[in-house]
């Protein structure tokens, strides 16, 4: 394998693992907004971003270079070509070679994005889940009961699916 192209996929298993920790199911709220802060606090660094930039440049010049590759595979397999010849098998293999790398720097051009749009996603549902919080600790009883019901529940004990908070005022928590 070239040595970019083991670059990039490096680059976009760690991201993929990045992508798998946001997804994950967060067992308090206070962890998740480690884990956020953690990836947060990576982004934050200069030379993270230069790096991750960096290779997101690389990965469109080689995904925009094997796209270029493999505009015509019927032809170039021969299925519709006008001249019934078989190809050779070491040309097979570096269009399978060129669909590999297409996978790779595609995948990662992809998980790039989807990485900045988990962290934007888990800050935005740590700030509800604040507020959500915070207002059924200010709606417990008199006794200190710390148990109460987000606003918005119904006053059934089987129903506790609470009502929809306007994302406005998620944004002020920030």
């Amino acid at each position: 394998m070239d040595p970019g192209w083991l670059v990039l996929f490096i680059f976009t298993l760690a991201e993929g693992i990045l992508v798998m920790l946001l997804c994950m199911p967060m067992p308090s709220n206070d962890f998740r907004r480690t884990l956020t802060d953690f990836v947060a606090g990576l982004w934050e660094q200069k030379y993270v971003q230069y790096t991750a930039i960096a290779m997101l440049l690389i990965d469109a010049f080689y995904f925009y270079h094997v796209m270029g590759a493999l505009l015509h595979p019927l032809y170039d397999f021969g299925i519709l070509s006008p001249v019934n010849v078989g190809l050779p098998c070491h040309m097979k293999s570096e269009m399978f070679r060129n669909e590999r790398n297409a996978y790779i720097s595609g995948g990662g051009l992809f998980l790039f994005f989807v990485l900045n749009r988990l962290v934007d996603i888990q800050d935005k549902l740590h700030a509800y889940r604040t507020i959500v919080k915070g207002s059924s600790d200010e709606d417990g009883d008199a006794a200190g009961n710390r148990s109460a019901r987000p606003p918005g529940t119904a006053n059934n004990t089987n129903s506790e699916i609470p009502i929809a908070v306007p994302i406005a005022d998620a944004k002020k928590v920030r």
